[in-house]
């Protein structure tokens, strides 16, 4: 093996490596889901290929099933007969009785380094001599003067040169930069070739780049006999795929007749059986019922009822605050006369010690009186006693006086004994009267005299205030209990509603599912579904059968077509493919081929150059153009110079050809130097960029004024800041860029060229973008249209061309990005690259090329680079060569102002005001009447990014409250409280009370309050599809204020919205964490990456890896002493990287 070709093989093995498998691994051995699918129309259907990027040509036994698969026994599984690669989806062909809905393909996906491995083998089985190692070692065949005429005279110059070369045995090379006729002499070259019996292997690395070679063909030799070329692949153009001239699955039809008519036969009698009324009716519910889920259906009528629960909860819980309230009010009523009949009893304290007094007077009045009368009493008791002596004597004197001597005697002594007793009482009795009757009279005067000065007071109203404080101790208890009630009611409330809220919130669109469905009747039509299926149960097994019956025969009529394939290949004169292809197919690959013809050679790897070359026994010639894009670098290239060098050199470079005077003096190279698809101004602004003068237009000069050729959009003045929607925002962990204006202005301009009749391509450097830019696109319902919008990157427009292309470059003055260092006489790859990425983007348009930029940017740009060249054209006397208009000044203009503008700003003011339908531009008038609106109406979540918070937020509020009260999660973004601001407002008297309730009143409505330091974005997001975007504090601007103009754009679009979210990090931004230690709820903070931690910069870019990361960290201040004896304060060190792969930044920092 020659020493180079082991460097190739040495190098691919190299690639190869960095896959990540060394011995890579097999086919995968069943199907595997690859993507749902929609019906286009009967037999055919749609796979987006957008996002994913799939390739047909990496998928074998691709299936249409329903279920769980090809495997599944209680699905329906159906050959892919055929396929189209189309601009973002795949047209997928099947039997033409498989279902409208419900279908995925599964398919046999072949290893991610297949191709890779492909080239390896197709490498190792080269001949060691031949055209491929003239092409190694430099030999050129020369090519024919340049005053060489071909074709009856019909090719002049370099593409009779192109001619000659493809039609004279050598190796040679073509020049040939955007419609300068590559496929004008690859048309003719063909068509000659194979009438002179050549075979000839046309390839190219894309699809469309051999389609347009084709299409030349068929559209000149009306009687080109089917077979003569055969276009094996993936056809990219649908007149290609659909002639049954140069089609091989057409081909392969029509040789394969008798396979095709039985698989016909099955499907006339399914067909017949499927033509059963109650089948029809079955399709027809189907039909009504695609997209209808009525599980979903279900939950959303679950969520609604719910939504009503939370509402109905919701007002519960307020009549419950109000109970509360209520019974608070009470409460405090209660206590307070309570305390008030207290502090009368404290006030009557001399009161109440006088008529203490009095009361203690006459309780010894009483006494005295109460001893006179037991003195009395028993005075007369001994009188009673003297009298019943004498009553019993004066009885015994009738008696006798000797029968009663004894007890007269008796007598006798105790009326001695009586009368002695009765005057010692008689003469305490006088004693009694003489004192108590004085003394009492002292007593009587002192209680009148106290009675007096105690008054009002006196004994009743003492009683009545003892009464009325226990009256109002009794009342205060029992509305204590009262509110004890109402406060349990209250939390039994928030509890029921906050369990309410966690669960089952109604989706945005929940509302709309369940009413159209109902005004639809799809609920109803589900259930006769069921009926239908139960009653045809019969018909449905014989379909079944019919339908296996028909994949068997379809497998058979596969194996024939395999069979018959490769007698149609090897039957061709002229073979078309792709690069790719050439090696997987077999018997392409085995060839023999007289001529190899490859087109786009710039844009392919070396080593996929040499196995194509070395398939030609006489004749190869290279096609490209190395100012435009090169092949795409695998993961990793081989740092040894020596197999760096098979990866990294293109084919022209390899031959020492690096520009366009280098291919102008070549002897084995013809150039291509006149363009016939632009004018000359978009020739003028590419020749300074990538073709150094050599390129020549023949399109006539168009008037400037009217209908410039180039149109520079510039963004200054959009917003200004970080927070603008001109501003160019990094992708988080990522090296892309993205902006919301570049979308904005794109999608408005490319709907009026669409709505002239134009076909539009949207061109930009970066992924990120077209995918935004994208999936607006989508989300509006702007996409597969005729003619077409397109949008992408450079890579993926190289070869397409279009009317109208709209170069959004996403530069917005601040850091430079790919384009604005783009100069293709720099050494460094990544420079060239920024370069040929424009150039790109600027020759796909036949009419006219927009260039979104800020002028800022152009300003900036150093001399030589791509902006560069753009300002000087736009500043070109004694005319601009490149007109300007400023969006800033046409974005929401009224009407009644623009009859003053010039007619190309008219006109770009039209694209403006009238497709830009969806959105309005409001100003600070006009912003707050449309947010509030747009907060009355949210259903799902808010999502507020709003820096400060002043008087506007109680204006906004109450409709956060009510928001919250329907169930709607409310997120807010504010700064934190160490802001100067904020700081100001505390230390003003005037609004230091205003001030320091604002948090509090957010907190209460809001389910997340996030205090990040230093923020600057003012954003609105309403259920994650309506987002405001702009330079307006939400919270915080003054109604009427006399200050800056303000922005505000709304967008609308789901996948738009999510862009945003993410870019924002607001998923992680949901759950701050509390700080152990001071318990704290953590802020958010950005931080200096160490310089020595910064991630490491690519050598083939200038692109600057992020410098900053952000971190929770506890926002607690602690007081310490001060050497010198004053104190101070100093900060909580705890932290938490805000993603996990920035941990490391924070070094041994105590964490949260």
């Amino acid at each position: 093996m020659a020493q180079w070709m082991e460097q190739l093989v040495q190098a691919v093995d190299e690639v190869l490596a960095g896959e990540g498998r060394a011995g890579g691994r097999a086919e995968s051995p069943g199907h595997t889901r690859v993507g749902d699918v929609h019906y286009l129309e009967d037999g055919w259907y749609g796979l987006p290929t957008y996002a994913s990027r799939i390739d047909p040509d990496d998928l074998q036994d691709m299936r249409l099933a329903t279920g769980a698969g090809p495997g599944d026994r209680h699905g329906r599984s159906f050959t892919v007969l055929g396929w189209r690669v189309e601009s973002e989806r795949v047209r997928l062909q099947v039997a033409a009785h498989a279902p409208r809905s419900g279908l995925t393909l599964w398919a046999v996906r072949r290893p991610p380094d297949f191709l890779l491995r492909s080239l390896r083998e197709a490498l190792a089985a080269l001949p060691g001599a031949g055209l491929a190692e003239r092409l190694v070692n430099g030999r050129i065949d020369a090519v024919a003067p340049e005053e060489t005429s071909a074709c009856g005279g019909v090719l002049q110059g370099g593409q009779a040169q192109a001619y000659l070369a493809c039609t004279s045995p050598g190796l040679r090379l073509v020049w040939g930069p955007p419609g300068t006729g590559k496929t004008t002499v690859l048309t003719r070259a063909l068509s000659d070739l194979a009438l002179r019996g050549k075979r000839v292997l046309l390839v190219s690395g894309t699809n469309v780049a051999v389609d347009n070679a084709l299409e030349g063909v068929l559209k000149e030799r009306s009687s080109l006999s089917p077979g003569l070329m055969v276009r094996v692949g993936s056809p990219a153009l649908r007149h290609v795929a659909e002639d049954p001239r140069v089609s091989l699955p057409l081909l392969v039809r029509a040789r394969v007749a008798e396979a095709e008519q039985a698989v016909e036969g099955v499907a006339e009698r399914l067909s017949a059986l499927m033509s059963e009324p109650v089948l029809t009716e079955l399709r027809e519910t189907e039909t009504r019922l695609d997209g209808f889920d009525p599980d979903a259906y279900e939950q959303a009528k679950g969520r609604l009822a719910h939504g009503a629960l939370v509402e109905r909860l919701a007002t519960e819980l307020e009549a419950a605050e109000a109970g509360e309230a209520d019974a608070r009010a009470r409460s405090e009523h209660a206590v307070d006369e309570h305390r008030k009949a207290r502090e009368r009893w404290e006030d009557w304290a001399p009161q109440r010690a006088l008529l203490d007094q009095v009361a203690q007077w006459q309780a010894e009045i009483e006494q005295g009186e109460q001893s006179r009368q037991h003195l009395r009493a028993a005075l007369l008791d001994a009188e009673a006693a003297l009298a019943a002596l004498d009553t019993e004597e004066r009885e015994l004197d009738r008696r006798g006086r000797l029968r009663t001597r004894r007890r007269r005697g008796e007598i006798e002594r105790e009326r001695a004994k009586q009368a002695q007793r009765r005057e010692a009482l008689q003469e305490q009795v006088d004693q009694a009267v003489e004192t108590y009757s004085a003394h009492h009279e002292v007593l009587r005067r002192h209680i009148a005299q106290a009675r007096a000065e105690a008054h009002p007071v006196d004994d009743t109203a003492l009683r009545l205030q003892l009464a009325l404080i226990d009256s109002t101790a009794a009342d205060q208890a029992k509305v204590d209990r009262d509110l004890a009630l109402a406060r349990q009611t209250a939390q039994a409330a928030a509890h029921r509603l906050r369990t309410a809220q966690q669960d089952h919130h109604p989706h945005p669109e929940d509302a709309d599912l369940v009413a159209a469905s109902d005004r639809a009747g799809l609920p109803q039509l589900a259930v006769r579904l069921r009926e239908l299926r139960a009653s045809c149960a019969g018909l449905l097994v014989r379909q079944r059968e019919l339908e296996l019956e028909h994949e068997r025969l379809v497998r058979e009529l596969a194996r024939r077509r395999s069979q018959a394939e490769p007698e149609l290949i090897r039957g061709a004169s002229v073979v078309a493919t792709t690069l790719a292809r050439l090696r997987l197919n077999r018997t392409v690959a085995e060839g023999p081929y007289d001529v190899v013809l490859v087109d786009e050679a710039g844009a392919a790897l070396l080593p996929e150059l040499i196995v194509a070359v070395a398939k030609a026994k006489e004749t190869a010639v290279l096609f490209g153009d190395f100012c435009q894009l090169g092949p795409v670098m695998p993961k990793r290239v081989p740092k040894q110079p020596e197999l760096e060098r098979w990866i990294r050199t293109g084919c022209f470079e390899l031959v020492g050809i690096r520009t366009p005077a280098d291919a102008s003096a070549h002897p084995g190279c013809a150039a291509l130097r006149t363009t016939h698809r632009f004018g000359p101004d978009t020739t003028d602004l590419v020749n300074r960029i990538a073709y150094g003068g050599m390129l020549r237009s023949t399109r006539p000069i168009r008037d400037r004024a009217l209908d410039p050729e180039i149109i520079l959009v510039t963004t200054d003045g959009l917003g200004e800041g970080d927070d603008g929607i001109a501003t160019a925002r990094r992708v988080p962990g990522g090296s892309g860029r993205w902006w919301v204006a570049g979308s904005l202005l794109a999608t408005a301009l490319a709907e009026r060229h669409h709505d002239e009749g134009e076909s539009v391509g949207i061109v930009t450097p970066y992924k990120t973008q077209a995918q935004v830019t994208h999936d607006w696109l989508h989300d509006q319902g702007r996409l597969f249209r005729t003619p077409s919008v397109e949008v992408g990157t450079a890579h993926r427009f190289q070869g397409r061309e279009f009317d109208v292309v709209i170069l959004d470059l996403v530069e917005d003055g601040v850091l430079p990005g790919w384009t604005a260092v783009g100069d293709l006489e720099d050494v460094r790859p990544y420079r060239k690259d920024g370069a040929r990425l424009f150039n790109v983007g600027a020759t796909r348009a036949r009419q006219r090329v927009y260039v979104i930029a800020a002028w800022d940017a152009l300003a900036k740009a150093a001399d030589g680079t791509v902006l560069a060249q753009l300002r000087d054209m736009a500043k070109a006397e004694p005319e601009a060569l490149v007109r300007g208009v400023r969006s800033d000044q046409l974005l929401g203009l009224p009407s009644g102002e623009s009859p003053g503008l010039t007619p190309l700003q008219q006109e770009i003011w039209q694209a403006f005001e009238g497709h830009v339908r969806y959105t309005a531009i409001h100003d600070e008038d006009t912003y707050f009447p449309d947010a509030l609106d747009a907060i009355e109406q949210a259903r799902h979540s808010i999502w507020l990014w709003s820096p400060w918070y002043t008087k506007r937020m109680w204006e906004v509020l109450p409709r956060l409250d009510d928001a919250r009260r329907r169930g709607v999660r409310i997120h807010l973004f504010v700064t934190n409280e160490s802001d100067s601001l904020l700081q100001g407002q505390l230390a003003n008297p005037a609004t230091a009370a205003d001030a320091a309730r604002r948090l509090p009143e957010l907190k209460a409505v809001a389910d997340t309050v996030v205090e990040i330091r230093d923020m600057h974005q003012k954003i609105l997001v309403i259920d994650e599809q309506l987002c405001f975007l702009g330079s307006l504090n939400t919270l915080s601007h003054v109604p009427g204020s006399k200050g800056r103009r303000e922005i505000m754009v709304p967008f609308r679009g789901r996948r738009f919205a999510r862009h945003i979210l993410d870019h924002e990090n607001a998923d992680l931004l949901l759950h701050p964490p509390v700080c152990p230690e001071h318990g704290a709820q953590a802020e958010l903070r950005k931080y200096v990456i160490p310089p020595r931690q910064r991630p490491a910069r690519s050598p083939h870019t200038i692109a600057h890896p992020a410098q900053r990361y952000f971190a929770w960290a506890c926002p607690a201040r602690t007081t310490v002493a001060k050497p010198d004896g004053t104190t101070g304060t100093v900060g909580c060190a705890r932290r938490k990287a805000l993603r996990p792969d920035e941990a490391r930044y924070l070094g041994n920092q105590p964490r949260l």
